[in-house]
């Protein structure tokens, strides 16, 4: 599951989505249970950074917005 491609936010939260949905169902492979997990940290540590970005980017123009 090496993924070294960009993608988006939006495209990073359908794929958790998928991942959680897969995880939850009780036929789920076991084998690759670690696999799919460790992906899912990897996409919430993108989103959190992602949103992070976003939050100072947004606070940072309203704050040069109100210095005008």
């Amino acid at each position: 599951m090496n993924r070294k491609k960009e993608i988006t936010y939006l495209q990073a939260r359908q794929e958790l989505q998928e991942l959680v949905e897969e995880l939850e169902k009780p036929d789920a492979d076991l084998g690759q249970i670690a696999a799919k997990v460790k992906r899912a940290l990897e996409l919430v540590t993108f989103c959190r950074n992602y949103l992070r970005k976003v939050q100072e980017d947004t606070e940072a123009i309203i704050e040069t917005h109100e210095k005008d």
